[in-house]
């Protein structure tokens, strides 16, 4: 018959369980240890092997961008078509080690570009979709290099094509990029160049409003 706390009591004796029935072996331990492991490695494989998808963070506007636009003048100018050059690396999808990375409104990268582009000129009170200054662009690279355990980086490339009343008033392509500290982990590597991606895109737009020709093609 059982008694309290575990004990067993027989007639009137009661008894202590064997040790072994208290504590675990070293052996047994081991073999604990040894199926979390495999269990871990398992899991481990089979994300690399099935990967996973993530959304990149919705772009933010930069203050200093804006700002850059406001300075060069107050013309408003609507945002045409952007495009993906044929064969363009990261056009869709960007690759973090076993994740894919894709737009947060899916579609193309391109369409992200323009998006962050829209939202920085009307922020500036510069964009009006019946302008006769029309921006237009061609995405020609998108990467994020995050299989680095120290470091990472990345970049982005676009043509930009400026029109006023259908004529071609500027024509050049501008460069985005970004490095930031990286780990081995994959669990902290890809969130941070995950976090990255706007911060890139941010630098091209940068790179854009730099440009005095720009600014005197939108004025």
């Amino acid at each position: 018959m059982s008694g309290r706390y575990g004990l067993t009591q027989f007639a009137g004796r009661r008894t202590v369980p064997a040790l072994h029935e208290r504590f675990p072996t070293e052996e047994g331990a081991h073999v604990s240890l040894r199926r979390i492991l495999t269990l871990a490695c398992a899991a481990a494989a089979l994300l690399v092997m099935t990967g996973c998808a993530t959304k990149a963070p919705p772009y933010q506007p930069s203050i200093d961008n804006v700002s850059a636009l406001k300075r060069g003048g107050s013309t408003a100018a609507t945002v045409g078509t952007f495009t993906v050059q044929a064969g363009a690396v990261g056009a869709t999808t960007i690759s973090l080690r076993a994740a894919d990375m894709t737009p947060p409104s899916g579609g193309s990268y391109a369409g992200y570009l323009a998006e962050a582009l829209k939202s920085e000129l009307e922020l500036a009170h510069r964009l009006d979709p019946k302008a006769n200054i029309e921006i237009a662009g061609v995405l020609l690279k998108n990467v994020i290099n995050a299989g680095g355990i120290a470091r990472n980086d990345g970049e982005v490339q676009a043509r930009f094509v400026v029109r006023r009343d259908g004529q071609v008033r500027f024509d050049k392509t501008k460069r985005g990029s970004g490095e930031w500290e990286s780990s081995f982990a994959g669990a902290v590597a890809i969130p941070r160049a995950q976090q990255q991606y706007p911060l890139i895109v941010q630098s091209l737009l940068a790179a854009l409003y730099a440009d005095p020709d720009f600014l005197s093609a939108i004025r």
